[in-house]
């Protein structure tokens, strides 16, 4: 059932519902230092790491419409993004947590760096 068969699905006599608004965030915008700190994490974690716009909706799109230098997607590999049948690949965690690892690790040895 979609959200517009819902909201024409009337529960109570007498009542109606209207459907309105639009999406709330913009796509996350690609940005030079955006571009410039993937680098640098790559060259930290000696990690190969794929860019690719997706066009979704994410938290990190309103701190990214900020200004803020902002990446995101460094959570486990799937599919189905935020359905019913949403996966999440069970490898992929150890990745994630190993390029998580080397990020701390540097930052932690490196505290001074600007």
């Amino acid at each position: 059932m979609s959200v517009d068969d819902i909201v024409k699905t009337v529960n109570v006599q007498g009542c109606s519902a209207i459907l309105s608004g639009a999406i709330q965030r913009d796509m996350m915008q690609t940005s030079d230092e955006s571009l410039e700190l993937l680098k640098n994490i790559q060259t930290i974690t000696g990690s190969k790491l794929e860019y690719e716009e997706r066009g979704g909706v994410s938290d990190a799109n309103t701190i990214s419409s900020c200004g803020v230098i902002t990446l995101d997607g460094f959570g486990p590999f799937g599919d189905g993004d935020h359905t019913i049948k949403e996966r999440a690949n069970k490898k992929s965690f150890e990745s994630r947590i190993d390029l998580s690892e080397k990020l701390f690790t540097f930052f932690i040895k490196n505290k001074n760096l600007q």
